[in-house]
């Protein structure tokens, strides 16, 4: 390189016409980058660095004098010739797709992996031969004289391999170009104008030897790409209108969208709104009143709540739900905006509708269900907590209750007594009058111990005829007090039972917590030893265990006769 760099040059007017062609590329690159954004604006740049790159290396190859200078000026092109195409056609899927986000790192090297391998192979023609052959040489034995280059396979296949690129870029404006129309249309036509002359030169060069200051015309070709892009830019706004962003919101929208002037004529609407009003041709300019299925109903709707920029409104038609957004379309003019006319856009939500219908349906059914369920578990839980005959509670529920009573005893530092009560001679009742007086009689028993205890107290039953009272809140001499009226009361309530009236008595056996006992098993111990003493004592009595210096009552049994 240095050797050339060192070595004869001519200058003449193809010298002089690539300065002036990259002087030209490089700023218009410069400017672009000082622009607005849009969408693939980087690979714009890059396409265009690219190519000023190649008719450099053109240009030197034009007035370097030595042939070998010359090779090696070619040779140094074709990082140029590769990455233009490349370039080329990723800038335009990014501006016909909307791309703005720029290529991440790693698809970035892996376009770059493509010209690097072609100029590696192009820089080892001496060592294989198979990008350029032997022949390869200056055309005559004057100084400067072009080279006629002799090209090998590897030659043809970077050929092809920048040949797709370019029918890539093609294919690409040509989609584009059939399916926009007005201004949008001839954008991409340019667009086809611009890829389709160098593409020629180079056919021409490759395919039939056009050369131009006797080397690739192609390079040369982008002087027209130049002042083609200029004029675009410049002159018709090219990067300021963006076509695609209308052919996404009416296009590519799966919702309806229509455009309505201000005096409520549809001019402009996309396919979605045309299937959903089964219309085809003859709808421009028609009133929005006047389209079928929804129109008058969307005009009804837009009248009636008076709706304002960016208001959410629903609309019901025969063909589902829809949430609509209204967006006024403006112009800045000297004196402020003009309303243009306005973009309403229709979002089906006919599924999501009918989802919330169901499932406010199935939450209702769910929580009558809830209400059932809830309510039979109650059912269920009494059952399993509750006797059945007395409708008192049962053992199962006197761990809970008690553990309750006996945290709250202990939190507010309160005593806690227990009581065990069992009917006096209850089986001699049975065997004489039998089991149905019997139940008839624990009915009534329970419905007294009920009537005569606190709301807070609780009774339970826990066998046969005997009963189980938990009484918070009260010390030994107050629930001996208690008892002794159960235990008088009953005995002078005559009983009706299905076979004739009957008296019972009852005897109670008293326990104190914490005094004796710290559990439900100490305590209903003392209470059951107590209902012992009651017993021997000759029934229908209170009876309590407490030591002397606990309670006065402990000197002597609490008795009641009747």
């Amino acid at each position: 390189m240095n050797a050339c760099l060192r070595s004869a040059w001519h200058f003449d007017a193809a010298v002089l016409f690539t300065a002036v062609v990259c002087i030209g590329g490089v700023l218009l690159a410069r400017w672009v980058i000082n622009q607005r954004d849009f969408p693939g604006r980087d690979t714009f740049i890059l396409m265009h660095l690219a190519s000023m790159w190649w008719i450099a290396m053109a240009g030197l190859e034009v007035a370097s004098v030595a042939p070998d200078c010359k090779q090696f000026w070619a040779a140094m092109s074709w990082p140029g010739i590769v990455s233009v195409p490349t370039f080329w056609a990723v800038f335009l899927w990014q501006y016909v797709s909307s791309v703005r986000t720029p290529l991440p790192r790693r698809s970035m090297l892996s376009l770059v992996v493509g010209p690097v391998l072609i100029w590696l192979m192009v820089l080892s023609n001496p060592w294989h031969g198979l990008f350029y052959g032997p022949e390869t040489g200056p055309v005559s034995s004057e100084p400067g004289a072009p080279i006629r280059y002799q090209h090998g396979p590897l030659f043809y296949a970077a050929a092809v391999y920048v040949y797709l690129f370019m029918s890539f870029s093609l294919g690409v404006v040509l989609r584009a170009a059939l399916t926009s129309h007005g201004v949008h249309r001839r954008h991409y036509l340019a667009f086809v104008l611009v890829t389709a002359v160098p593409w020629s030169a180079n056919i021409a060069y490759v395919g039939f030897g056009v050369v131009v200051f006797g080397v690739d015309p192609t390079p040369f070709s982008f002087v027209f790409t130049l002042v083609a892009f200029t004029w675009l830019i410049l002159g018709v706004r090219l990067f300021d209108l963006l076509p695609v962003a209308r052919h996404l919101l009416l296009e590519a929208l799966l919702d309806p969208v229509l455009v309505v002037d201000t005096q409520g004529r549809v001019i402009e609407a996309n396919q979605a709104a045309l299937k959903l009003g089964g219309l085809g041709a003859g709808w421009q300019g028609r009133k929005l009143q006047d389209w079928p299925v929804f129109g008058s109903d969307l005009q009804a709707l837009l009248q009636k709540q008076d709706a304002q920029q960016d208001q959410l409104l629903t609309l019901t038609t025969s063909e589902g739900y829809f949430e609509v957004r209204m967006r006024n379309i403006e112009r800045l003019t000297r004196h402020g905006s003009v309303v243009l006319g306005q973009m309403l856009y229709l979002r089906d939500v006919t599924q999501r509708q009918l989802a919330k219908l169901k499932l406010a349906e199935a939450l209702a059914l769910s929580e009558e269900r809830l209400r059932t369920i809830t309510s039979l578990h109650e059912q269920l839980r009494e059952q399993a907590l509750c006797d059945p005959l007395t409708g008192l509670y049962n053992r199962r529920y006197l761990d809970e209750l008690f553990g309750r009573e006996l945290a709250r005893a202990r939190r507010e530092n309160t005593p806690l007594s227990l009581a065990l009560i069992d009917l006096d001679h209850f089986k001699q009742l049975n065997d004489e009058h039998g089991h149905l007086d019997g139940d008839d009689v624990l009915k009534s028993v329970a419905q007294h111990l009920l009537v005569n205890l606190r709301s807070s107290d609780t009774v339970f039953r826990i066998g046969g005829e005997e009963f189980l009272l938990i009484l918070p809140g009260a010390d030994s001499l107050e629930a001996a007090r208690r008892l002794e009226v159960i235990c008088l009361g009953l005995a002078q309530k005559p009983i009706e039972t299905r076979s004739g009236v009957r008296h019972v008595t009852l005897s109670a056996g008293l326990a104190l917590w914490p005094d004796q006992g710290q559990v439900l098993d100490e305590l209903m111990r003392a209470a059951d030893a107590a209902l012992y003493e009651a017993k021997r004592g000759g029934r229908n009595r209170v009876c309590s265990l407490l030591p002397r210096a606990a309670s006065p009552a402990a000197e002597a049994p609490i008795t009641g006769k009747g």
